[in-house]
This record gives structure tokens, sequence and C-alpha cells, in this order.
């Protein structure tokens, strides 16, 4: 009984202590740390997600185009503001992929992603364009960045 009771009091105190000092050292640690994060203002990055988009031949699906998109926001207002209305963003994006892959953009062995890119972000920004309330030329999404683009043959014809 003696032993647990000892080694509950040394527990306690090694757990004070451990507690005290490491309140001691806090502040002067955590304070370079926050003027770090206030200086940089860095890139703002809104993940959109995985869009997939079939590929269709006389009515058959051929395969399927799989894309994991970044999106890259021009300020962090902007960023807030691709966040509330990413729904809309992913919905004029997937309009995109549609057309490229009923224009044949993804047959073939190469695809240009810097074209995939391009109309993706024609759509992202079209779609948040509405929603700007008067901010002429404005472009919250500054740049689409894709993660992954595949193509996913359909072997199952």
């Amino acid at each position: 009984m003696k032993a647990v009771l000892l080694f509950a009091v040394a527990a306690a105190l090694a757990f004070g202590g451990g507690y005290g000092f490491g309140r001691i050292e806090a502040p002067q640690d955590a304070a370079p740390a926050a003027a770090a994060e206030t200086v940089a203002g860095g890139p703002y990055y809104v993940e959109a997600g995985q869009l997939v988009v079939p590929m269709l031949d006389r009515g058959r699906t051929i395969a399927f185009i799989l894309t994991q998109i970044t999106l890259e926001a021009s300020s962090a207002d902007d960023a807030l503001l691709v966040r509330r209305r990413l729904p809309h963003a992913r919905s004029a994006m997937l309009e995109a992929l549609f057309d490229l892959a009923g224009h044949g953009r993804f047959n073939g062995p190469a695809v240009d992603p810097q074209g995939v890119a391009t109309a993706l972000l024609a759509g992202a920004n079209g779609s948040l364009g509405v929603s700007l309330g008067g901010r002429d030329n404005a472009q919250p999404v500054r740049a689409v960045l894709i993660d992954r683009l595949l193509r996913q043959d359909n072997t199952r014809l």
C-alpha cells in the first residue's frame, strides 16, 4: 500500500514539475514563432478535391479522366471567397472537363496539362466572377495546380 501511495506522489510531483517547467519556457519560445507567421504572407491554396469525368464513344464509357486539383488564390480574402463558393467553382471546372472530353482533348497517348489547367482556370474564375460584387477584372483564382491527371481505360466493354 505504501508503495502505491509513494508511486502516486512521485508521479504527481513529476507531472507538476514538468508542467511548471513547460509554462516557464513556453512564452519565450512562442513569441518568435508568432512574429514569423505575421511577416510571411505566403501563397493561399484551396483544395478543390478530385473530379472524375467519363469519356464516351457511341454511348459507351471508354475511359474515365481523374483529376486532383488545388486552386491558388490571390489573397487571403480571395481564398475565403473561393472556399465559400467552392461548389460553384467545382461545377464550372467539371463543365470545362466535360467540354474538353467531348472535343477529344483526352484522346491519344499524351494530354497537354497546361491547356487543361487554362480551361479549368477560366471556368473557376468565370463562376466566381458573379459573386465579386463590383470588383472589375478581379480574378480570385490565380492558378490551377493539377496534382493528378490520369486516364483510366474501361476494360469492361
